[in-house]
This record gives C-alpha cells, sequence and structure tokens, in this order.
C-alpha cells in the first residue's frame, strides 16, 4: 500500500540530513505519517497509570514496506479498521520506556541497530531516549523536526479542503457568538459559546482569546461585555489534528471614531500583505513589509504584526523574520495577524488564514473580517 506523504520527499530530506530511519512520537507527526490515524482513547489525553501512552512511528529510509507502528493492544482493531499502509502494528505497554524498548527491538529486527535515527528530541521522554539508546549502541541520533517541518510544509489538495472547510467553520461560529450573545454576557459566557459551536460541528476546541473593553486581558473571565465596548474573539480548534485559528472583532452598539480608526489601520495592513503573498516570495520581505504597514498607519508603536505558518502544528513552516531568504511555495498555509492595543478603546485585532497559490494567495474562512460585528 502507498504511504498517504510524499515519499520520495521524505527519502530525499533523510539523505540530506544523513538518516537511515526516522522514529516520530508526537500525536500530529504520528497522524502525518499515517495518512490521519491516531488510536482515539488517547487523542485528548496521553497520561495513563504509571505513564503515558506514546505511538511510536518507524520508517526507513527507501523501505517504507519495513514500516511499523508502536501501539497499544487495545487499539488493533481501530488499526485494522482503518486498514493503514504501515504493515506492522506493534504493541507494548503505556510506558514510555517500554514503548522505546520494542522500537529497539523492531530496529533491530530490521538490521538498522548501526544506522543514524531521527528522533524527536524536544518531545522523547528522558526515558524512552535511554530505553532506545542503551539496547542500540552503535546508533547515532540526530534531530527529526527539520525533516518533518520540511515533509508537512506544503499541503496537498486534501489537506487544503480540510483548511477551507475549519476555517471557514470557525469564523461562521465566531460571527454567530458575537451576534447571538445577550445582554450582561461575560468573556467566559462566551468562550463556552465559541467551544460548543465547535464541539457541534465536529471540531475538537482548543482555546479562545477573548478580550471585552479597554481591559486588556485576552482570557475568558467574568468581565462583561458592556454596551459600548469592544470585544475580540481569537478561536482556535483542530479537526483530524489541523488546526484552525481566526480573530474577529464586535462592538454592543456603535465603534467610536478611534475604533474605527484601529479597525481600519488592522485591516489595511492585512490586505496590504496579503496582496505580496504568493508563491517565490521572500518570507523576511513579507514580515518587514507588514512592519512597515502598520507603522505607516501611525499605530506601530502600540500595535504588533505577526505572520507564520500553520498546518498540525502551530507555527510551523514556513517562519518569517526579520533576515533569511527562505520563500513561499505553492500549498503552504499562513496566518497573517495584526493587533493594535490603546488604552482609550481596548485591544483591536484581525486574524486571517490564507493558502499560497503562484498568483497570490486564496483567504480561507474570510467571513467577517472587513467589518465589525455590531450586537445591539
Amino acid at each position: 500500500m502507498k504511504p498517504p506523504y510524499d515519499a520520495a520527499k521524505l527519502d530525499r530530506l533523510m539523505d540530506e540530513a544523513g538518516v537511515d530511519l526516522i522514529l516520530t512520537n508526537t500525536q500530529h507527526n504520528a497522524r502525518y505519517l499515517t495518512g490521519g490515524y491516531f488510536y482515539h482513547f488517547h487523542e485528548r489525553f496521553d497520561a495513563m497509570g504509571l505513564g503515558r501512552y506514546m505511538a511510536l512511528c518507524g520508517i526507513p529510509k527507501g523501505a517504507p514496506e519495513h514500516a511499523f507502528l508502536i501501539g497499544e493492544r487495545r487499539e488493533a482493531g481501530q488499526f485494522e479498521d482503518q486498514n493503514l499502509w504501515i504493515p506492522e502494528l506493534i504493541v507494548a505497554e503505556r510506558l514510555p520506556a517500554v514503548a522505546a524498548e520494542a522500537a529497539a527491538k523492531a530496529i533491530k529486527t530490521r538490521g538498522l541497530e548501526n544506522c543514524t535515527i531521527a528522533v524527536e528530541m524536544d518531545f522523547l521522554p528522558a526515558s524512552s531516549m535511554a530505553a532506545l539508546s542503551m539496547p542500540l549502541p552503535g546508533a547515532r541520533f540526530a534531530e527529526a523536526r527539520g525533516i518533518m517541518e520540511e515533509l508537512r510544509a506544503i499541503k496537498t489538495p486534501a489537506e487544503l479542503d480540510i483548511f477551507r472547510q475549519i476555517t471557514l467553520d470557525d469564523a461562521e461560529i465566531i460571527g454567530e457568538v458575537f451576534t447571538t450573545s445577550p445582554p450582561g454576557s461575560t468573556t467566559r459566557e462566551l468562550a463556552r459559546a465559541i467551544e460548543g459551536g465547535m464541539t457541534d460541528r465536529g471540531i475538537h476546541f482548543l482555546w479562545v482569546f477573548t478580550c471585552a473593553g479597554k481591559d486588556m486581558l485576552r482570557a475568558p473571565s467574568a468581565k462583561v461585555w458592556e454596551p459600548g465596548e469592544i470585544c475580540h474573539l481569537d478561536a482556535g480548534g483542530a479537526f483530524e489534528g489541523y488546526l484552525t485559528d481566526v480573530c474577529r472583532m464586535g462592538v454592543r452598539g456603535q465603534p467610536s471614531s478611534l475604533a474605527n480608526e484601529l479597525f481600519q489601520a488592522c485591516l489595511t495592513t492585512q490586505n496590504k500583505v496579503r496582496e505580496e503573498v504568493r508563491a517565490k516570495a521572500t518570507c523576511s520581505d513579507l514580515y518587514n513589509s507588514g512592519i512597515k504597514h502598520l507603522a505607516d498607519t501611525g499605530h506601530g508603536d502600540y500595535g504588533e504584526f505577526i505572520i507564520h505558518g500553520v498546518g498540525l502544528v502551530s507555527h510551523e513552516l514556513p517562519r518569517f523574520r526579520e533576515d533569511g531568504d527562505s520563500k513561499l511555495e505553492e500549498g503552504m498555509v499562513v496566518s497573517i495577524e495584526t493587533d493594535i492595543r490603546h488604552s482609550e478603546v481596548g485591544y483591536v485585532k484581525i486574524e486571517d488564514t490564507v493558502a499560497v497559490t503562484n498568483e497570490g494567495c486564496e483567504g480561507l474562512g474570510d467571513l467577517g473580517r472587513e467589518s465589525w460585528y455590531i450586537v445591539d
């Protein structure tokens, strides 16, 4: 069965890194390499008894037919039902060290005990690293993060379809919560409504930053969204591991002239940067351009411009900073966000998600970005 990812690209990345086998242990990379699979029981928690569940996915370079997945015995039925391309599920106890010992045995069985193994060093528990390296004294260990980030960076048409749907859902939910919130609603109640809306649409709720009035607290609380106050809802969730991240603005009554000015400054910055996003655009140019566009509005001293990649991980590739020569590629997904914090108005913010194309970019979930949600 054919792997769901670009196998030739993975082989090339492993070859460039001098890696013979990649061994991942995070949920996001397990999902990516397996084609969306993860043991349903542990989708939202992994601690169990004295340890934790950890799915170790091992793929030898140039030999996907020898790939393996270390899992838990109760997931065998799900593994078979989903007809995974990975040929072998190896069951182990839900203890990181025991799972790693099983992985070491699988590596030996494949004759790779003296190879270079890429692991997720920032995520692999110390007990797992010890249990993996002790039986493999001839093995060398390298970092897998760069390989996996490059592999995930360009989204497939199927992945882009997921982003289109969940980002639109996110924007619609925010709009529904703004327009249906009764007088006297607290930001905690707004957050609960966001969570309920995501759950109703099959999205795993992850977070919502709420900020009402001139208070700069960006967390659900007992703060009431009062008449005359602005409010932003910056909400994120996940579907099959893929993330959505959208921020929209609401106001009870009519916004002040200054509030409108700040909103237009954010929107103008967003629009100008979006006009510059396209395949082959240099990431540093886009970052610096956003900073300049915000400064040109006259509100840069109390505002912030951020642009980052999004996928199975927030702030994954592509990355944007003041310098560097990395370029966008068609199929990358990018979050663009501009905020302005003003003591007389509050926290104004717009955040959009776009997909990079050769001609420019495709807005995903643009509903509600160009105006306030006016709430009586």
